[in-house]
């Protein structure tokens, strides 16, 4: 909902502009699923980051954000073989909304984009590596 309301006049409107957004979804999940590994090395070619495991209101200290926050880090740069993955300052400049998505939304938007959302239920997120606590997405 978050993205849709931070979006609510694109497209027209919630409605088209959350189907518009699905239909990405669908196009960018098939083409993950189909490129996984890199043919010559073997390694993943991509890896998912969670916005929602990186944003404070999902949990309930200061402590538990930046611990999840550094395990997002860690991860990315393993992935991406960077030679190092501290990074005190990287969120200093995240800004959450403030905002409602229901209440920007309206509740005629919100039961629409309920329905949307239950089109992509086993599509998207993907999958993330078992036992990666951050890659644990939800739509």
């Amino acid at each position: 909902l978050e993205t849709i309301a931070s979006h609510r006049d694109w497209d027209g409107g919630p409605e088209v502009h959350s189907n518009i957004i699905r239909g990405f979804m669908l196009m960018l999940r098939r083409f993950l699923d189909t490129h996984l590994f890199d043919l010559v090395s073997g390694r993943r070619l991509w890896s998912l980051v969670c916005v929602e495991r990186i944003m404070s209101k999902n949990y309930e200290t200061e402590h538990d954000v930046r611990v999840a926050r550094k395990h997002v880090m860690s991860y990315l740069t393993e992935f991406m073989g960077w030679p190092n993955g501290d990074c005190p300052q990287c969120f200093d400049d995240w800004r959450e909304s403030t905002k409602d998505p229901a209440e920007v939304l309206g509740e005629e938007n919100v039961a629409a984009l309920g329905e949307h959302r239950k089109y992509l239920e086993g599509i998207w997120p993907p999958p993330g590596e078992e036992g990666i606590a951050e890659q644990q997405c939800g739509i």
